[in-house]
């Protein structure tokens, strides 16, 4: 790995204790792979203040496997990853003893990923995944991009940023670059751009930044982010209540994965990584909250709150709204082992989490909508972290900026992961499916549909560029007609770009960069 940097620990988003993701220590042997052999931010996920997402083009193959065996020790791997955590927490707790102010001393960290083109040009085989094979371009109008001037029924095509639709320069990989401090992260990506200097072309670079002072962990709508991760059972310490899965739901290759026995021995230890460039109209999500308090009679800044708390599932603080239904509540929030410590089988008001809530959306957790064993093939660990300027009431320029979140998750499986959740569940008007107010089939059904997901919800008419093509709705919260629907017109999201991509494991580097056949399963 990289020389050592300092990082101060006021600048970190999350101590460690209080993750969702708490490694277990030491893991369970019967997981079968070395944490010396998968990607760090694929488990247990980069801590950092600074991240930036180097996306390229492959110039020339060999050169390409050249570079990349050279830069195989600065990749940052899961036993990497962890040690920084342990070192983190254990100078955190000198400092509380002793009450010092000391830094912990953590390294830059590196992680890199393939696109399904670079696999065809580096002739690596068929890891199975029908949704990678494709890439998300082609993905993008099921998932609800909104499409470019251009399209037509029947002729879609996603409006994303030209540089992600660019067939001039294919985009082959992503490196990734975590950091804590702004020098370390600018010789970060130096030190990639030097290290492939001779079998590249950078398309582009994203940056991304966690928030500062009271917003620190918090993306720019206002809420608490990351909050919900799950746990891999034998790689993760779970909290009270946290949703669990196996690790293969998340890893290749390893119990869980569905697709097991038609992977490729060399594609144990790797996962797919989605990325979504996602834009947030901030204004426009505040406005509703305001033209929409909760109740409507309540005028107040507590009844806007409420508003988006009923859009989240959560208040901004992070506290879930089933366990909190009228009012925010830091030490809920605050806690680890309460935080997500419900079921939304509870609730016998409108006060509850409404059944088109977001976090209700991507992760039912106990509902007559979902059988419980269903649930954990579905899970997803998110990395991401925001882009863009601060907003102007926290210090950031005024007028209209270009800010939102670079999205990242990591899945076995898109079909199961975040395809699934997205076109399934998010996009579903009719899921959670015959779902009742609470969960617990005590109060009417909402006949029509609870609607889509407020956040990344995206209706059909939307790719046809019809007139109402952007409106939504959301339904359940009026307790005297639980068909009442609230329209939402305008997008407060918009996709600009994204790709699929493999994530090697350290195994499957070295056979890349040493040019071994890597064949798809069964192939001769």
């Amino acid at each position: 790995m990289s020389s050592q940097v300092r990082l101060q620990l006021a600048e970190q988003s999350i101590t460690p204790e209080e993750r969702s993701i708490v490694p277990l220590i030491p893991p369970n042997p019967n997981v079968g792979v070395a944490l010396t052999n998968i990607q760090g931010d694929v488990y247990p996920t980069f801590p950092k203040k600074y991240e930036a997402f180097i996306f390229f083009a492959i110039t020339n193959a060999n050169a390409f496997r050249t570079d990349l065996g050279r830069f195989k020790p600065s990749i940052t791997t899961s036993a990497d990853t962890i040690k920084i955590l342990t070192e983190i927490q254990k100078v955190r707790q000198a400092n509380i003893k002793n009450k010092t102010a000391e830094v912990a001393q953590v390294p830059n960290q590196f992680n890199i990923a393939l696109s399904h083109l670079a696999l065809a040009l580096l002739n690596i085989g068929d890891i199975f995944d029908p949704n990678f094979n494709k890439g998300m371009f082609s993905d993008a109008e099921a998932l609800g991009d909104l499409p470019a001037a251009s399209s037509t029924p029947g002729n879609y095509s996603p409006g994303w940023d030209q540089a992600w639709r660019d067939p001039k320069n294919p985009i082959h990989g992503v490196i990734l670059v975590a950091s804590g401090d702004p020098d370390s992260f600018a010789k970060g990506q130096a030190l990639v751009k030097s290290s492939f200097s001779s079998s590249i072309h950078v398309n582009f670079v994203l940056n991304g930044k966690v928030r500062d002072g009271s917003m620190k962990g918090h993306e720019y709508f206002g809420f608490l982010d990351g909050v919900s991760e799950p746990a891999m059972n034998g790689l993760v310490k779970p909290h009270k209540g946290q949703l669990t899965c196996d690790p293969g739901v998340i890893i290749h290759g390893l119990v869980g994965d569905e697709s097991l026995r038609r992977r490729p021995s060399w594609a144990l230890g790797g996962s797919i990584l989605v990325f979504r460039q996602l834009q947030q109209f901030v204004d426009k999500f505040k406005q509703f909250c305001k033209s929409q308090p909760f109740p409507l009679n309540d005028k107040t800044a507590e009844g806007e709150a409420r508003r988006g708390a009923k859009l989240l599932g959560r208040w901004a603080s992070g506290c879930p709204l089933d366990l909190s239904p009228l009012h925010d509540n830091t030490t809920i929030a605050e806690d680890p082992e309460q935080n997500n410590n419900f079921t939304f089988s509870g609730g016998t008001d409108l006060a509850s989490c409404p059944v088109t809530g977001h976090i209700r959306k991507m992760a039912p957790r106990v509902s007559r909508a979902l059988d419980s064993s269903e649930l954990p093939k579905h899970m997803i660990v998110r990395s991401g972290i925001p882009y863009g300027p601060e907003l102007p009431e926290f210090g950031g320029p005024p007028g209209d900026q270009d800010r939102g979140l670079l999205f990242t998750s990591y899945q076995s499986t898109l079909s199961n992961g975040f395809t699934f959740i997205q076109e399934q569940w998010a996009n579903n008007v009719n899921f959670p499916f015959g779902q009742d107010l609470d969960g617990t089939g005590n109060r009417p059904l909402i006949s029509n549909g609870p609607g889509y997901d407020p956040i990344i919800g995206a209706k059909p008419e939307r790719v046809l560029n019809t007139p109402n093509g952007r409106s939504r709705f959301i339904r359940g919260e009026n307790p005297g007609n639980l068909n009442d629907s609230i329209p939402i017109a305008q997008d407060w999201v918009l996709a600009r770009g994204g790709e699929y991509f493999w994530v090697p494991s350290l195994d499957a580097v070295a056979m890349i960069a040493s040019n071994k056949p890597m064949p798809g399963k069964g192939s001769s």
